[in-house]
């Protein structure tokens, strides 16, 4: 008998053996699962924004008795004019980082840039409280600045991304020729595996 607490992260994080003679049904509620299959571990993953199904360990080593699957990822497309308009109060706060989100509201449709008050901004550093979403609303891009430098995600990135299902954008060089980086965090320990 398992413990209640396994019990309990099973049944929100369950794993299933993909069929090899007949199609895997794709996930059809919201959550997450990881799939075992002939090649590997997979995670499977929807949300009213996304869907994704993509390797996580693949192998060949041991012929494995499971059916295959195919990399799926689909990803609501955030409104591009608030990412414009996150870009021009950025250049405003430069040399100073800031951030922002990219919250949709699944019964509404409607996008809207929340910017984030910060705790602390610096030249190299932006910490801010996380803002309560309302019912129905969900983040989708998590943003933030680096100011006169360059567009990359550092260790704090990805400690911070740890974890989420969400989309996380920087943008730098904000003086001159702006640079960006975007990446899909998906309940993952290091976001950086899954850098596009």
């Amino acid at each position: 008998m398992l413990n209640p607490i396994d019990t309990a992260l099973q049944s929100v994080s369950p794993t299933l053996m993909v069929p090899k003679f007949q199609e895997l049904e794709s996930l059809q509620s919201n959550g997450h699962r990881f799939l075992v299959a002939a090649d590997g571990m997979w995670l499977e993953a929807r949300r009213p924004w996304l869907y994704m199904r993509w390797p996580l360990v693949q192998q060949t080593k041991v012929a494995m008795p499971y059916g295959v699957v195919e990399k799926a990822l689909q990803v609501r497309p955030a409104a591009q004019s608030l990412l414009l308009d996150f870009v021009q109060f950025a250049k405003q706060q430069c040399p100073l980082e800031c951030a922002a989100w990219i919250v949709w509201n699944e019964r509404t449709d409607e996008w809207k840039l929340v910017k984030l008050a910060p705790k602390v901004a610096r030249n190299d550093y932006v910490a801010f409280d996380r803002p309560a979403l309302e019912e129905g609303e969900h983040l989708i891009v998590d943003i933030h600045s680096h100011g006169r430098i360059g567009a990359f995600f550092s260790s704090t990135d990805d400690k911070d991304d740890r974890g989420e299902f969400k989309v996380a954008a920087v943008f730098g060089c904000l003086d001159g020729d702006v640079q960006a980086k975007f990446r899909l965090c998906a309940n993952v320990r290091n976001p950086a595996k899954l850098d596009a």
